[in-house]
């Protein structure tokens, strides 16, 4: 079997596919060029940031595809995850709810077998109403929402478990197949993740660079760091974003359809491949303005695990370009699948959105990762484009969930559905007003000592606990005049006081709205007293 048949093959393994017999209701949004149902492409990374793509003012980072599918229709500069953690984010995505409601609030629970979200999925409602629904790629929510996607069992693993896990045991068999294992060189090391046993050269941000070959990783705090020896074509990006395409050549004979590509990248191990790791310089990357922020009041001053190499601004640049190469081979794939559209004559009949379940600190505030509300954790990018409908080049500059996409899909298709805490982005594409003026991010109330929960206007940031009443954990930015989070006008503030007439505000909106959709916490909310 040669290279392009084994992945090819291989990822056919992932297909699921389901079609059922019930009627679309209500009133679909303006059709498209061609007057019919739209079929959707939705494209998520993980652990993207809003900023990490040309569109949004970046001048660094290569993303030719992401900036065109921008210009083509709506770019979203506000949006943030319902939650800054990738099982409850994606989650919430796909069934439009808050995590409390979902259940789903911690990356364990898309393992619990048992656990049944109490929600239907927009997949699971579209499957209903005709539409083909199928899913490539990382899925890490619970099985129970994975039922509208069949396929007969491949590899001892039933359909649902093929989506959450079987795509990294299938790959890793095309691994061991197509990558001969060889003894590791100077100045590399064994890859763990998805490329577990697959040589990498080290770079300065790597804890084991300098060390000899083999090192011993159980002592290691952070991921690995470098370039990992594998051909452009069997990168995991490759190969979810080949199985999408496949797919795409079936999926168009039974249309409409919605089909899903969910590529790990550019989570850690911040691993690129060549040619995407030549791309960037880590000289030439611009050190984070906030980097060497002490956070001597901020909530964060201790989160995740602060190590001091993502403080150090001679070797941020290894990370932050590791990272965009792995950003800039998304992008080629996404441009693969754009020109499969075009390809196929279905780019005029096609709903693409584009977004990425959390972000990446990536040296703000001396920082890494996600699990936190400041900017570059809970911000992430937002594109839906739909020719006929969204006119091309759309800003909406209005705050907006993660979890507004399911609201949004339904309406679109013309589906009526109470079940979302969010709303069609549809209005704001045609310059109308937002429902909300603000959009809110959750942390499960199980982590003490962290802020659980954050409103965001265009203005205001206000994050606090839901039972804090030190106020050690709560925070108010005002996003107008510090967007890099440097000045907390609250916690720790001796002129905290002035803020009492915003903060009430802010408060009386977060409560109002978590009252209007029965979240199970908004009488905690409304007995916190963050300014006395």
């Amino acid at each position: 079997m040669n290279r392009t048949t084994s992945i090819l093959g291989l990822a056919m393994a992932m297909g699921t596919s389901a079609t059922f017999g019930a009627k679309p209701t209500g009133n679909a949004v303006a059709a498209s060029t061609n007057n019919k149902r739209p079929n959707i492409l939705y494209i998520m990374t993980d652990q993207q940031r809003w900023d990490a793509l040309g569109y949004s003012g970046n001048k660094v980072i290569k993303t030719p595809n992401l900036d065109r599918l921008a210009r083509s229709g709506a770019w979203f500069t506000q949006a943030v995850t319902q939650c800054p953690v990738s099982a409850p984010a994606r989650c919430a995505i796909l069934t439009g709810v808050c995590i409390e409601k979902s259940r789903v609030m911690l990356n364990e629970d898309a393992l619990d077998k048992s656990l049944v979200v109490p929600y239907s999925t927009f997949d699971q409602v579209l499957a209903k109403n005709d539409y083909y629904t199928e899913y490539y790629g990382k899925f890490h929510s619970p099985r129970s929402m994975a039922e509208v996607y069949r396929n007969p069992p491949q590899e001892g693993f039933s359909g649902a478990d093929l989506i959450i896990n079987g795509d990294k045991v299938i790959y890793k068999k095309l691994l061991d197949e197509r990558v001969p294992k060889r003894p590791l060189k100077e100045g590399e090391q064994y890859a763990s993740g998805v490329y577990n046993g697959v040589p990498y050269t080290t770079n300065p941000m790597d804890q084991r660079y300098g060390h000899q070959p083999g090192a011993d990783i159980r002592k290691i705090k952070t991921e690995p760091h470098g370039c990992v020896d594998l051909p452009p074509d069997l990168t995991f990006t490759a190969y979810t974003a080949n199985a999408a395409l496949k797919a795409m050549d079936r999926m168009a004979k039974n249309k409409p359809f919605v089909l899903s590509c969910s590529i790990v990248a550019p989570h850690p191990p911040t691993l690129s491949s060549e040619p995407y790791s030549s791309m960037y310089a880590a000289k030439d990357m611009p050190v984070p303005a906030t980097i060497a922020d002490d956070m001597a009041n901020n909530p964060y001053r201790r989160a995740n695990g602060r190590q001091p190499e993502f403080a150090d601004p001679k070797r941020i640049g290894y990370f932050i370009s590791d990272y965009y190469a792995m950003v800039s081979e998304v992008d080629l794939w996404v441009g693969k699948l754009l020109d499969k559209l075009d390809q196929l004559g279905l780019t005029q009949n096609t709903v693409v959105i584009f977004t990425s379940d959390h972000g990446e600190m990536l040296g703000d505030h001396g920082m890494q990762s996600k699990f936190i509300f400041l900017e570059g954790s809970v911000h992430v990018p937002l594109i839906i484009s739909y020719p006929g409908v969204i006119k091309p080049g759309t800003i909406v500059d209005a705050p907006v969930s993660t979890f507004d996409i399911y609201p949004t899909l339904l309406n679109i298709v013309g589906i009526d559905s109470s079940q979302p805490d969010g709303y069609s982005l549809m209005p704001l594409t045609r310059g109308e007003k937002p429902k909300y003026d603000f959009a809110v991010s959750e942390w499960t109330a199980s982590k003490p000592g962290v802020p659980n929960i954050m409103i965001r206007t265009k203005e205001w940031k206000l994050m606090l606990s839901y039972t804090d009443d030190t106020g050690k954990c709560d925070a108010l930015f005002n996003m107008k005049a510090d967007p890099g989070e440097m000045n907390n006008l609250l916690g720790t503030n001796p002129a905290k006081g002035e803020q009492k007439t915003v903060v009430a505000g802010l408060q009386k909106k977060l409560v109002d709205y978590l009252t209007a959709i029965k979240h199970p916490r908004a009488d905690q909310v409304a007995k916190r007293v963050i300014v006395k």
